[in-house]
């Protein structure tokens, strides 16, 4: 049995699942290099040229499957929008039986599965989907996930309106000027992470924080966000307009007044779930779950073990169907279940082309650990791609956080990206208390815990301005050549944390191309790339 998981709205995916296993997870935006790219209905690339790029995409899949039809494909379109035309599922993806899936029930799903717990109670919440905004699920092994609440608004006008906390967070993004300015469009899908960004630098106003409730509560109610916008600002005596954006404290404190009140929203809703299942473990998913201060939060409050999985958002919706289905057993793990480099057969090219002096080395992690200890910045591209929006070692850039300059060295000359974005941190899990008030498992940056005092000073790289870091864990089961570099870094410096951000630069999502890492390499201050066994380093 060859089954397919198919999502084609932004961060589309396809998955592969052979006899209740899934063998392979191929996320569109890799193949395409087009962030958060889809192939239906929202976040398409060029109507005149995405029909080939369907067919290719088709092909491409049907091939990794060894099949010339799949036996079943799980799906939330009946009809593929592509470009200006509508087209039959089955013509996009051929299958003997097609199968509707759910929106939050397979996040929930998703997220359940790759959680170790037998039962667990799973919150999805998000910008929407075809079963609501904020679902509340109870989740067993043998039942999958059962929905207990569709949360509707409770202020508007209708009794039929889903509760959605995804916009009005999102939205925020439109009047501070230290976010670029996008259409909503585009910017639903790259405002929330740069809002999280810059509410450390915040003060909450507790002023503000009762018309930002009443905001998040009331949306929609059949007024357009516009006239809503205009309400709150006058409640809270500042101006949001797009063509006056704010700049400066002000701005700051919007963020994390406005992060509250989304907080105080989502935990009035979950409380008396969490009082009554009392002994359950909590499942977060949903494009929101990526909320790290809101995760961090409710693993504090309610003293409870809270699982995010690696693909929360959207990407993760196909794996989500195809689980809901199989319900296995025992807990999976998707975290590198993407495809290896698409052109590694091109990499003697690569390096015959190269037009700048080059050494090719076989890798060896004692020299690497070395060269990240003296500060040289190093990409690496190796074995299977990560499942979700967090390079997890495969695709990653790897340098010393000890470096005081070093984030600014990344955000102004290597990702391009806004001065007050954080960058993670990666260390082996038995050292993570060490480090960080933290003493459990972080393995895909879903939490933001202190850095320990001591430690501040130290690791000025990975340190936000208000002493978090959104840590990330790793054992020698999980990725045995990250752990280690971990070592021996360590072993070397006295440290064993290494600053990890993505792969890719500003705009771009994380690569899958031994071209594209060559083309970073090139063109900003990145030392060296590990690409499979070799590493290439830059000779001046």
């Amino acid at each position: 049995m060859v089954n397919i998981g198919f999502y084609g709205s932004h961060n589309a995916c396809m998955v592969i699942e052979k006899n209740k296993d899934i063998t392979l997870v191929l996320e569109i935006e890799r193949i395409l290099n087009f962030k958060n790219s889809g192939v239906a209905q929202y976040k398409t690339v060029r109507p005149d040229y995405i029909h080939p790029i369907v067919e290719y995409l088709r092909d491409y899949i049907l091939k990794a499957a060894g099949v010339e039809q799949f036996d079943n494909c799980y799906h939330m379109n009946t009809e593929v929008l592509i470009g200006t035309k509508r087209y039959e599922l089955e013509k996009v993806i051929p299958a003997k039986n097609y199968k509707y899936g759910l929106h939050h029930e397979s996040h929930a799903a998703g997220a359940f599965y790759q959680s170790p717990y037998e039962e667990a109670l799973a919150f999805s919440f998000d910008g929407g989907g075809n079963d609501g905004f904020f679902n509340i699920y109870h989740a067993t092994r043998k039942d999958s996930v059962k929905l207990l609440e569709c949360v509707l608004n409770p202020l508007a006008n209708s009794p039929h309106i889903f509760y959605d906390l995804g916009f009005p967070y999102m939205v925020m993004g439109n009047y501070l000027k230290d976010i670029r300015l996008e259409p909503l469009s585009e910017g639903n899908l790259v405002f929330p992470g740069k809002i999280m960004g810059l509410v450390s630098y915040g003060k909450i106003n507790k002023d503000w924080i009762e018309p930002l409730i009443e905001f998040y509560k009331s949306r929609p109610d059949g007024l357009t966000y516009v006239e809503k916008i205009k309400t709150l600002s006058e409640k809270i005596g500042v101006t949001l307009d797009t063509s006056n954006r704010l700049e400066g404290q002000i701005a700051y404190d919007l963020a994390a007044s406005s992060q509250h009140a989304f907080e105080e929203c989502f935990i009035e809703v979950v409380k008396p779930y969490i009082d009554k299942y009392k002994k359950l473990p909590i499942i977060m998913s949903g494009g929101c779950a990526l909320n790290i201060i809101l995760n961090t939060r409710i693993k504090k409050e309610f003293k409870r073990d809270v699982f995010v999985g690696p693909n929360p958002n959207d990407c993760g919706l196909a794996a989500g169907m195809l689980l809901h289905q199989s319900k296995p057993s025992k807990q999976i793990d998707l975290t590198y279940s993407g495809p290896a480099l698409l052109d590694f057969n091109n990499f003697g090219n690569y390096i015959q082309n190269y037009d700048r002096p080059l050494a090719v080395e076989m890798v060896n992690n004692t020299r690497i650990a070395k060269q990240l200890a003296a500060g040289k910045i190093i990409g690496v591209a190796r074995e299977r791609s990560e499942h979700g929006p967090r390079a997890l070692g495969n695709r990653s850039i790897l340098c010393n956080p000890a470096i005081k300059e070093m984030k600014d060295i990344l955000n102004s000359k290597v990702k391009n990206r806004e001065w007050y974005r954080p960058f993670a941190p990666v260390v082996r899990l038995e050292d993570v208390s060490t480090y960080f008030e933290w003493d459990q498992e972080a393995r895909w940056m879903s939490f933001c815990p202190k850095v320990r005092k001591e430690w501040r000073k130290k690791l000025p790289s990975i340190t936000h301005i208000d002493n978090t870091a959104r840590v990330q864990t790793v054992t020698k089961k999980q990725n045995k050549w990250l752990y280690d570099i971990l070592t021996i870094f360590k072993k070397h410096t006295g440290v064993g944390v290494l600053l990890n951000t993505s792969f890719n630069v500003n705009g771009k999502p994380i690569l899958s191309t031994v071209e594209d890492a060559f083309k970073i390499f090139n063109t900003t201050q990145i030392d060296s790339l590990v690409i499979e066994k070799y590493q290439v380093i830059k000779v001046k």
